[in-house]
């Protein structure tokens, strides 16, 4: 009688089983959504730095469910008319360099696409990265002296005419932007201070900035870090800071390590140095919008599938992306052993 009853229970719970997945099923609805199919645009990454030249890539958009091209060249934009003027009347066009076409030794263009913000290249495929630059970028790297370098207290204006895009009718694309490099505000110091874990105290150390705040609003800052010879990285944490909490007082803030892109997070270690490490810390004065896009860029949510979508600002008009003045100092430190 028993297991009479146990089979009787057993088959109900089946059926209920079935029951509730047919119901479900039944419940469905397809829904098919339109993808509006959207124009090609011009996304620009560019920055001038004073002492500096200025530097911009054009790439373009692909569609959200489009093929993915694996060519990282297919997606520069090129043929582009690029200039720059000053507010202090001074102007230049930018020249398109291509890797591909210069033909240099393959230690000459990892320094070059280093420069440029490019890092761990294979070596027996170099991308076909386009920049557009001032001509005599190669005196540049030479002397340390081209014809237009940034300055501070200084407006420059981003003028792009892009050729039009294949298959998208005849009209060029015009694109423009600007940015503003303001007054360097140094750093006090650059300290280093013990590891907050006791346990790592004999082999990393937590490096802080020492700064003096303005009395006035308005002050934003970006920073990067290089551990040794290594590239710049930005912070994990985010790169910006501003000063809505901090005016006119002096304090320390701390420099967390950025970290390459395919180094994984560990707690203990991310943003912590280790002795002996000489730290050199890319220190920037950067306008509103500059702060805007990077801070709305890096508080995106991630990875993560239940964050908030953020909407990138951008300063760039008729297109997406950066044009970004700086006004940098470098500080180095050495960690001691």
């Amino acid at each position: 009688m028993a297991n009479t009853i146990t089979y009787i229970k057993r088959l109900f719970y089946l059926l209920s089983s079935i029951y509730c997945l047919t119901s479900l099923s039944a419940c469905s609805k397809v829904i098919d959504i339109e993808i509006p199919n959207e124009p090609t645009q011009v996304v620009v990454e560019g920055n001038i730095d004073i002492n500096s030249p200025p530097v911009v890539l054009l790439t373009k958009t692909s569609a959200f469910f489009g093929n993915v091209n694996t060519n990282i060249g297919a997606y520069f934009v090129r043929g582009a008319q690029v200039k720059v003027y000053a507010s202090d009347g001074t102007s230049t066009e930018l020249y398109e360099y291509c890797l591909q076409s210069l033909n240099l030794p393959q230690d000459q263009v990892d320094v070059i696409l280093g420069a440029f913000g490019f890092s761990n290249v294979d070596s027996t495929e170099i991308p076909d990265v386009c920049v557009y630059t001032v001509p005599d970028i190669a005196n540049f790297f030479l002397t340390g002296n081209c014809s237009f370098m940034g300055k501070e207290r200084t407006t420059y204006t981003l003028d792009i005419v892009a050729p039009p895009f294949a298959g998208e009718g005849n009209d060029s694309i015009h694109v423009t932007s600007s940015t503003y490099i303001p007054s360097v505000i140094p750093m006090d110091s650059l300290v280093v201070r013990p590891h907050s874990n006791p346990a790592y105290q004999d082999s990393m150390a937590a490096v802080y900035a020492y700064i003096t705040v303005p009395d006035t609003f308005g002050n934003f800052v970006r920073y990067m870090t290089r551990r040794n010879s290594e590239p710049f990285y930005k912070p994990s944490n985010g790169s910006v800071w501003d000063d809505k909490l901090f005016v006119g007082l002096s304090l320390g803030l701390p420099i967390e390590r950025g970290l390459p892109p395919k180094e994984d997070y560990n707690f203990n270690t991310a943003g912590y140095f280790w002795k002996g490490d000489t730290v050199t810390v890319k220190w920037s004065n950067i306008d509103s919008r500059t702060f805007d896009f990077f801070y709305t860029l890096e508080n995106d949510g991630g990875d993560s599938p239940f964050s908030a979508p953020v909407k990138i600002k951008s300063n760039i008009n008729n297109g997406f992306g950066i044009w970004a003045g700086y006004a940098s100092r470098y500080y180095t430190v050495i960690v001691p052993e």
